[in-house]
């Protein structure tokens, strides 16, 4: 059973709000192992190839990424532990030679430590392209094994590639057990088709659909051969995650429109994509957008189509970090996808993002909602105990049973801490298994914070665990009370930069403060005073400050500090 991370919610006001603007909002990148693209190294040291791979995922965590699309599967072989295909060569130099780690599980369980949804992206049809003969060498390649099922195809450059015919029943189920191999033994968060197409028109399954003697148009029954494959995994699966997210590729444009023509899904390739969403066969679809908003096909034509051809699905955006035109575009493109509703973007691929000096995504945000797979999401009846002592005036110890039964249905741990409407949080995760955590008042905006424990589940919804507690800051709290009983104000010093201004007040107004410092110069400033005790918190300078004069505008009365050290 998995780990779970405890998620520490802690609201500051006056800093900037991780979940604030964008709550959901799926932010992928592909990461790329054909070719040993993007990992793993061209090493056969195992432990560089482990550290590689965490080396990539702190990265993404850093830049605030929340999903992986991470390639499991491509030129036939896999980096997986199966019984139905040959392990990849990239490891150890050979086919079908595993090395002492499983990359896939190891995949997951970074996954769960960065807290970054692992999606097994296979590609599919198309089983082998390039000029690296040891995959056609391997009596085990589907080439050799099956070659009923494989089609070759010759590029316009003459390239040679090899398809699986996806019209061929056996051929399908061939596809269909893989991904159920994938999800029934590995706890992955989604699995992500690419290649999930026909190269193109001129695929050589003439004798195959003559034979049939069919009276369905040959185009029409290409695209129901891929959408079969979607129809019989939906039907079979069992995942170990019953939460599973089933997405694919497809690629950029689905139909030409005006302003964006060109290959088309549809027609040229056969991807019936609006069938996939119209059917629910798909949790959603990542396009490949590989385009700018200034030329054919232009990116916002495109991406709006998407979108609004939803079928209620989500519709992540995929991104060309890897072309020039594209790349100074990239904040315009994200903010774009937000005002259209898209649910995230995606960028192809890892290497080309991996060392921008990233300000996309400024806060943490949670991947998007899928509101259709929440039937079966667990709840807990009973709550569960949360209590506080103070270690010192800036410390306080939370403590909670820890009593939940790991569940396979649950991410993380969380713990939050909510201002009094329970909105505006940030987040920070804090370790595992815990069941106490410590939290310093270092700068506080207010005089009490109120906190609640939860769980985050598989689809990211927060759910609440206990009643909630709140929790007073100590030296404010002696502030306040020493204010009541003054009835006078008292400036208290926090630290050599930093302290507290404590006001009590007998009506709503506002007062002019006239702050004098040591060096014989002054300023002021205007404050809003509520009806009873005030805290402001003084941040400018404050070392420097050697009086304070009030004046209220409403009363008249002018008051001098008191100091408490």
């Amino acid at each position: 059973m998995k780990k779970f991370l405890i998620l520490l919610f802690i609201l500051i006001s006056f800093h900037k709000l991780l979940l604030s603007q964008v709550p959901r909002e799926t932010r992928a990148v592909w990461v790329t192992t054909n070719f040993q693209l993007d990992w793993p190294p061209k090493t056969f040291n195992q432990e560089e190839q482990k550290q590689s791979l965490e080396d990539i995922f702190i990265n993404l965590k850093k830049k605030n990424f929340n999903t992986v699309y991470f390639q499991v599967r491509s030129n036939g072989t896999v980096m997986y532990k199966s019984e139905i295909e040959p392990f990849s060569p990239y490891f150890t130099g050979d086919v079908n030679v595993l090395p002492n780690y499983d990359p896939l599980e190891y995949t997951i369980k970074l996954g769960k430590k960065y807290n970054l949804e692992i999606h097994a992206w296979v590609n599919m049809i198309r089983c082998f392209s390039g000029s690296d003969d040891r995959f056609l060498q391997s009596p085990l390649h589907i080439r050799n094994k099956y070659p009923q099922y494989t089609v070759m195809s010759i590029s316009e450059n003459g390239g040679v590639s090899y398809w699986i015919n996806p019209a061929i029943p056996e051929a399908q189920d061939y596809l269909v057990n893989i991904l159920l191999e994938i999800s029934s033994k590995y706890d992955v968060d989604g699995i992500h088709l690419d290649c999930f197409r026909y190269p193109g028109n001129n695929f050589d399954d003439d004798k195959y659909y003559n034979k049939l003697g069919l009276t369905i148009p040959k185009d029409d029954w290409r695209r129901n051969n891929l959408s079969t494959i979607l129809r019989k995994f939906n039907e079979q699966k069992n995942p170990l995650n019953p939460f599973l997210k089933l997405g694919a590729t497809p690629i950029g444009i689905r139909k030409s429109l005006n302003g964006a023509s060109g290959w088309e899904g549809y027609s040229s390739v056969y991807q019936d994509t609006e069938t996939w969403l119209q059917e629910g066969l798909v949790d959603y679809l990542t396009p490949q957008i590989y385009w700018d908003f200034d030329k054919n096909p232009k990116f916002d034509v495109l991406a709006d189509d998407w979108v609004k051809k939803s079928h209620n699905r989500n519709i992540v955006l995929g991104l060309a970090a890897y072309k020039s035109d594209v790349l100074p575009q990239l904040d315009r493109m994200i903010e774009f996808s937000r005002e259209i509703g898209a649910s995230g973007i995606s960028f192809f691929r890892y290497e080309n993002i991996a060392n921008l000096d990233f300000t996309f995504f400024e806060d943490l945000a949670f991947p998007s909602n899928m509101p259709w797979k929440e039937i079966g999401n667990p709840n807990h009846s009973k709550k569960i105990n949360l209590t506080y002592e103070y270690l010192s005036k800036n410390e306080v110890m939370l403590s909670w049973e820890n009593k939940i039964q790991e569940s396979n249905l649950f991410r993380i741990r969380s713990l939050a801490l909510f201002n009094t409407t329970g909105t505006k949080t940030s987040t920070k995760f804090i370790g595992t298994n815990k069941n106490k955590v410590k939290l310093k008042f270092a700068k506080p905006s207010k005089l009490s914070y109120s906190y609640r424990i939860g769980e985050i589940s598989r689809l990211w919804n927060i759910i609440n665990l206990s009643y909630q507690i709140s929790v007073k800051v100590p030296y404010l709290e002696d502030l306040k009370n020493s204010s009541l009983i003054n009835m006078s104000p008292i400036l208290y010093k926090h630290n050599s930069s930093s302290g507290f201004l404590s006001i009590t007040s007998s009506l709503n107004q506002k007062a002019t403060l006239d702050i004098f410092t040591i060096e014989n110069t002054g300023y002021q400033k205007i404050i809003e005073l509520k009806f009873g005790e005030n805290i402001f918190r003084l941040k400018d300078n404050f070392k420097l400050i050697k009086s304070i004069r009030i004046a209220y505008n409403k009363t008249g009365k002018t008051d001098e500090l008191n100091f408490i050290n």
